[in-house]
């Protein structure tokens, strides 16, 4: 997966967390984008958006989430689902700092980062200008038991940070075995998330299914059709819903749940996608 230089800097969460991200800057700035990456990686594994995205004048900014990458914080730990938005809404914040008249700043979030991304555009409406989210923690393919949930709650309250295995099975992140390989092989890559995040986690998506009303921001979902780790069918609803007008859904039949790491020939067509709409949005 392509690196492309970028500044590695640090802020400090409302709660006293050094929150690790990276900063791309763009010659002939056109726009800003802040990127929410997914469970148990990081910010660096965004290569392919970033290529693409410099080139058209966008600068980037994209921290690893409390818990993650190169961040502080219990390794998949959260005491609430909030300190990711409010974490991203620093991000936000520095990325706007100095942002010419008129210049837009949109986005973007995949999996869990697209769910951290939704509650965000709620949480603090009018901040950005646009979204881009990709195979968003909406749902999931299999619904936990009613045992596992009832044990994760009972746990959530008196051991929150007891953790466990996310149960994310790697092999279906990618059809290009070389992104599969990098991923199991990167050690900034982890496997665990703890009580309080697992009950946080569904509170989540529960909660951003229920407020879709007040989600006011244009929006793209690029959804992976073939998903084993999120609900393809759960983001339909969801965009269904969506009571703006300017909203657009792009459905990748066969992709798996990276679709920005997809093989080269798929994931190109991905990106044009991305592309073509941030041209007619900035």
């Amino acid at each position: 997966m392509p690196e492309y230089p970028a500044r590695h800097e640090h802020f400090t969460s409302p709660d006293g967390l050094g929150i690790f991200y990276r900063r791309y800057q763009a010659t002939d700035e056109r726009a800003r984008l802040v990127i929410a990456h997914g469970l148990g990686e990081h910010s660096g594994r965004y290569g392919t958006v970033a290529g693409r995205l410099l080139s058209r004048g966008i600068s980037i900014w994209a921290p690893d989430h409390r818990g993650h990458g190169r961040s502080d914080g219990p390794r998949g730990h959260v005491s609430s689902f909030y300190q990711y938005v409010d974490d991203l809404h620093t991000m936000v914040a520095l990325a706007r700092e100095h942002l010419p008249e008129g210049m837009k700043i949109f986005l973007l979030g995949h999996s869990m980062g697209g769910l951290i991304a939704l509650r965000f555009a709620v949480r603090f409406p009018g901040v950005i200008d646009g979204l881009i989210i990709s195979s968003p923690a909406l749902g999931v393919p299999q619904k936990p038991s009613p045992i596992l949930n009832g044990i994760a709650r009972i746990l959530s309250l008196l051991r929150p940070t007891f953790s466990f295995s996310n149960g994310l099975d790697a092999s279906k992140i990618s059809h290009d075995e070389a992104v599969v390989r990098a991923y199991l092989d990167d050690p900034l890559v982890h496997t665990r998330v703890s009580a309080r995040w697992f009950t946080e986690f569904i509170a989540a998506m529960e909660a951003a299914n229920r407020t879709v009303p007040e989600m006011k921001t244009p929006i793209l979902m690029q959804i992976a059709g073939d998903d084993y780790l999120t609900s393809a069918s759960a983001s339909k609803r969801f965009f269904d819903a969506i009571t703006v007008a300017d909203k657009t859904f792009c459905l990748y039949e066969g992709f798996y749940h990276e679709v920005y790491n997809e093989k080269e020939q798929r994931r190109v067509r991905v990106l044009d996608d991305l592309e073509s709409w941030f041209m007619g949005h900035i």
